[in-house]
C-alpha cells in the first residue's frame, strides 16, 4: 500500500481477500449472528469481579470478530460513525487515517476497501465524527485539524491555527461547528464547512489536554494539564471565559480528563496526581472531592452513566471506580491487572467498557462491579474505544497498530 504524498490527495486502501482473510481486516464471526461469537455460554460468565489474566505474547487467543491492520505504527484515535452502523475511523502514529466498514457484509458490498485519509505530517491523535454522521474530523500532533466527507473520504477544510499539538477534538453536539484543544495552551473553534475560525479561547497556562462542549451546546468546558490544573467554562458565542476553578481547593497537579453530565450542570474532573472531583459548571464550587484512586495514579478517563446517578473513572493504578454521584463514595472498584486507559459506555444498557494497558477490553457491569467479558487480541497497549450505535460492538485500537471488534452478543 502506498502513501500518497500531496496533501490533497485522497487513496484508497484495497483489502484483498486471501485464504479466508479479508487482508488487513479479517473477520472471525458474521456480525449476523449466525456465526457463533467470541463467547460460548460457559465462558461468558466465568470472569470475576475484579480479575483479569494477563495477556500473554505468544499463544494468546483472539476474541475479536474482525481486526484492521493497514497501519504501520500504534493505532492512538478511533471513533464509530453515530448514524452508520458499520462505519468506523482509526488514526495512529503513521500520520495516517481511515475510514472503513466492520464485518462480512461490508466486505462483501465493497470488496473490502478502506478509504486512506492522508495529509498529516504527525501522529493522527484524535478523531470525531459529527452527529450527524456527515463528517470526520482528525486532529494532528502538527496542530492541524483535518475535515473529511465521511461517504468518501474527501478532504473538506484543513484547519491550521494551534502552534503546536492537537490534544483532542469535539464536535458541536446540534451544529457543524468543531472545537479543538491545543499543547499551545489555546483552544479552537471553527465552522467546519467553510473553515471560518469563531473563537479562539485563551487563558490556560498549560496545556489544554481535555474538553469539549457541553450537551445543551450552550457552553464549552476546558481542562489545563501540567503547570495549569484550572477548569474553566468559556461562552462559545462571545468567548468570555465565565468561570474559572484553580487552587488548593481544586487539583494540585494538571487535569487530564473531564466528563459533561447530560444535563450540563456538573462536570467530573481528573488530574494526574489521582484526585477526582465533582463541579457545578455555574458557580464552579466543588461539589464532591471522590477519594479512591492510588496517590499520584494518573486518573485518565471519566464518563457519567446515562440515565443513572453514576459515574466512572479509570485510573494508572489500574482501577475502574464506579461512583455514586450524589454520595461521592465508591459504589465499586473493578481492578484491573494494569493501568485503565479508556472508558466507553453503552448507550442503552448499564455497562462500561474499559480499555487497559495489558491489551485486553473488558465489559462491566456498572450496577455490581462484574467483570461480564474479558476479551483478548491485542499484543500490546489499548489506547483508545468507541462504541457502535447499538451498543452490541466496541472498537478497540492499540500499540500494535492494529485495531479490534469485539462482540457483546
Amino acid at each position: 500500500m502506498t502513501r500518497e504524498e500531496d496533501e490533497g490527495d485522497r487513496s484508497e486502501a484495497f483489502l484483498e481477500i486471501k485464504d479466508g482473510e479479508i487482508a488487513d481486516g479479517v473477520v472471525v464471526a458474521d456480525l449476523d449472528g449466525e456465526d457463533e461469537g467470541p463467547f460460548s455460554d460457559d465462558e461468558e460468565g466465568d470472569q470475576e469481579h475484579g480479575e483479569g489474566d494477563e495477556l500473554m505474547q505468544e499463544d494468546f487467543e483472539d476474541d475479536s470478530i474482525h481486526a484492521f491492520e493497514a497501519h504501520s505504527a500504534g493505532v492512538y484515535a478511533v471513533a464509530w460513525s453515530p448514524t452508520s452502523p458499520d462505519l468506523v475511523a482509526t488514526g495512529g502514529g503513521d500520520d495516517r487515517a481511515f475510514l472503513w466498514r466492520v464485518g462480512e457484509e461490508a466486505f462483501l458490498e465493497n470488496q473490502g476497501h478502506a478509504i486512506e485519509l492522508t495529509g498529516h505530517t504527525d501522529t493522527v491523535s484524535a478523531l470525531a465524527f459529527s452527529a450527524d454522521g456527515a463528517m470526520l474530523a482528525s486532529g494532528g500532533m502538527d496542530g492541524i485539524v483535518k475535515i473529511w466527507n465521511s461517504s468518501d473520504g474527501k478532504l473538506i477544510q484543513s484547519l491550521e491555527g494551534p502552534a503546536e499539538a492537537v490534544e483532542w477534538v469535539r464536535w458541536h453536539p446540534k451544529g457543524n461547528v468543531i472545537l479543538a484543544g491545543s499543547a499551545d495552551f489555546t483552544v479552537w473553534m471553527w465552522l467546519a464547512a467553510t473553515g471560518a475560525c469563531m473563537q479562539v479561547f485563551t487563558g490556560h497556562a498549560g496545556p489544554v489536554t481535555c474538553g469539549g462542549f457541553s450537551f445543551d451546546g450552550k457552553l464549552v468546558v476546558t481542562g489545563g494539564g501540567e503547570n495549569d490544573a484550572s477548569l474553566r467554562v468559556w461562552d462559545p458565542r462571545s468567548g468570555e471565559c465565565k468561570v474559572t476553578i484553580q487552587g488548593t481547593h481544586f487539583h494540585e497537579s494538571g487535569l487530564t480528563c473531564i466528563a459533561i453530565h447530560p444535563d450540563s450542570y456538573a462536570a467530573i474532573t481528573g488530574s494526574e496526581s489521582g484526585t477526582v472531583k465533582i463541579v457545578a459548571l455555574e458557580n464552579g464550587r466543588v461539589v464532591n472531592n471522590l477519594i479512591g484512586h492510588e496517590e499520584n495514579a494518573s486518573v485518565e478517563a471519566a464518563v457519567y452513566i446515562p440515565n443513572m446517578p453514576l459515574a466512572a473513572t479509570g485510573a494508572l493504578d489500574g482501577k475502574l471506580i464506579i461512583w455514586d454521584t450524589a454520595s461521592g463514595t465508591p459504589r465499586a472498584t473493578c481492578q484491573h491487572p494494569d493501568g485503565v486507559i479508556r472508558i466507553a459506555v453503552h448507550p442503552r444498557q448499564p455497562l462500561v467498557f474499559t480499555g487497559c494497558l495489558d491489551g485486553s477490553v473488558r465489559c462491566w457491569d456498572v450496577r455490581t462491579g462484574a467483570c461480564s467479558h474479558t476479551w483478548q487480541g491485542h499484543a500490546e497497549a489499548v489506547q483508545d474505544l468507541a462504541v457502535s450505535p447499538d451498543g452490541n460492538l466496541v472498537l478497540s485500537g492499540s500499540e500494535d497498530g492494529s485495531a479490534r471488534v469485539f462482540s457483546l452478543v
